[in-house]
């Protein structure tokens, strides 16, 4: 039996609508469902330490297998291109950073760590980087959608790399850069002094959440300042040098309105021959320029807190 063109029409509408639940919210509705984690004042200190012009954070998330092995895929394949990250990439990594001799935050499934112990001793033993959290297994938070499962699981990665790296993090970036209803309050209680998930500003800023001021300062990433989207499985662009083109771009509007750049890239995609070539090049050029600050994100963050008192 064949629908009329119209009949259809109607249930597609019907679909659709169904979809879009906030259409039919109240004002009040609306302005609820965006309190939870809103932009507060904007913390881009008078001067960056030393005089800097710019501080720069290059951040890598080291998520190697384990968003694979939470989605529950096992294909020794797939699992093999995960595992390139800490194989290849991660050392590669180092080693650049070695070479320009700047320093980086790496945040951490546990689970990578876990699966790959070598990793944290190799990013401590050069003395100037950072560990931070990213989940236990790479799982997605909102799609937990439980407050005490999504807390178990955070208070689990935090233990896990408290002991495996023998400090307890005091950065948060949540895997998938994704939150919950619950993940602010959760890292709150935890004590977290800083996190880099949310995406409000291009400089830093305080969380405000229900109205009220967090204390908890946010040190904002964006999905064009990473390369997963582009080189990543399903990425569409052709070369690297287009993608290093644009992050040279966002370097010089950072360093022209004075504030920051947080760089987000992950080993398993970066690590390979062609982008980090075009990693030291941008490294090179940052570099060439006067009053450029690298740092951690655990630097950046206390010192904007320090700049508030």
């Amino acid at each position: 039996m064949k629908l009329h063109p119209i009949l259809i029409g109607i249930c597609l509408a019907a679909v659709a609508q169904d979809r879009q639940p906030g259409a039919k919210w109240t004002e009040d509705q609306l302005k609820q469902a965006v309190a939870p984690s809103r932009s507060g004042k904007k913390l881009t200190p008078k001067s960056w330490p030393n005089g800097a012009r710019v501080a720069v954070c290059l951040s890598f998330d080291v998520d190697n297998e384990s968003y694979l092995l939470a989605a529950g895929q096992t294909s020794p394949t797939t699992l093999s291109a995960a595992d390139f990250g800490a194989q290849e990439g991660l050392p590669r990594i180092l080693e650049l950073l070695d070479k320009h001799n700047v320093p980086a935050t790496f945040f951490i499934p546990a689970v990578s760590a876990l699966l790959h112990p070598e990793m944290i001793p190799a990013i401590q033993k050069r003395g100037r980087h950072e560990i931070g959290v990213h989940g236990w297994i790479h799982e997605s938070p909102p799609a937990i959608n439980n407050e005490a499962e999504e807390e178990r699981l955070l208070n689990q990665a935090i233990d896990y790399l408290t002991k495996a790296t023998g400090k307890r993090p005091v950065g948060y970036r949540a895997p998938g850069w994704a939150f919950s209803q619950y993940t602010l309050g959760l890292i709150r209680k935890a004590g977290f002094f800083y996190d880099s998930s949310l995406q409000a500003m291009d400089e830093p800023y305080e969380i405000v959440s229900n109205g009220q001021p967090t204390g908890m300062v946010e040190l904002a990433i964006d999905w064009t300042l990473t390369e997963t989207p582009y080189l990543g499985r399903g990425g569409t662009m052709p070369s690297p040098e287009l993608l290093y083109q644009l992050y040279k771009e966002e370097f010089d509007g950072a360093y022209q309105d004075r504030t920051m750049l947080v760089l987000t890239l992950h080993p398993h995609v970066t690590g390979h021959r062609a982008p980090i070539q075009h990693l030291d090049k941008l490294i090179a050029y940052m570099k060439s320029k006067p009053g450029v600050w690298f740092a951690t994100c655990e630097q950046v963050a206390r010192y904007v807190k320090d700049q508030q008192r």
